[in-house]
């Protein structure tokens, strides 16, 4: 599975989910979207922050900017990434596994909710998105649970 990708590579990130089926590699890319920024270098815009309209106007377009990519990810770089790690597989096939990666993904986050026992929460929430969304690498649903843990801590 993609170990921690503060210390990788792209093409290490790639490799490990090359390595995975096409599913899980989808989720795995989808994943860990942020450090394949960090690591391609990806440049924000700049933004005229002046005045609190100009930083109002900043937030909405960055959020809208966010949410495209989020809605369409199976037409940006998660596309291009998992070609690159899966580069047999037919294009329709690469897109539907990205977007069946990012509604699991979503889902986990969706059937979260507080509860008494954080751990226990973490695992309910996993579970239910893991019934609507099989089958994915037990795998898989550990680092879900590990992502929803870590994001809702």
């Amino acid at each position: 599975m993609i170990r921690l990708a503060i210390v990788m590579t792209v093409d290490e990130l790639l490799a490990e989910a090359a390595a995975l089926p096409l599913r899980d590699a989808a989720y795995a890319i989808w994943r860990h979207k942020i450090t394949f920024e960090r690591l391609e270098g990806r440049v924000w815009p700049r933004r005229d922050l002046g005045t609190p309209e100009a930083r109002e106007r900043a937030i909405r377009e960055s959020t809208a900017r966010i949410n495209h990519e989020h809605d369409f990810a199976q037409d940006g770089p998660t596309f291009d990434r998992l070609k690159r790690a899966h580069p047999h597989a037919a294009d329709p096939e690469l897109k539907q596994a990205i977007v069946d990666a990012v509604k699991f993904d979503d889902d986990c986050f969706n059937y979260f909710s507080y509860g008494t026992d954080f751990g226990e929460t973490c695992l309910r929430a996993v579970a239910r998105a893991a019934q609507d969304h099989p089958p994915y690498l037990e795998t898989t649903y550990r680092d879900a649970r590990n992502r929803v843990a870590y994001c809702m801590k």
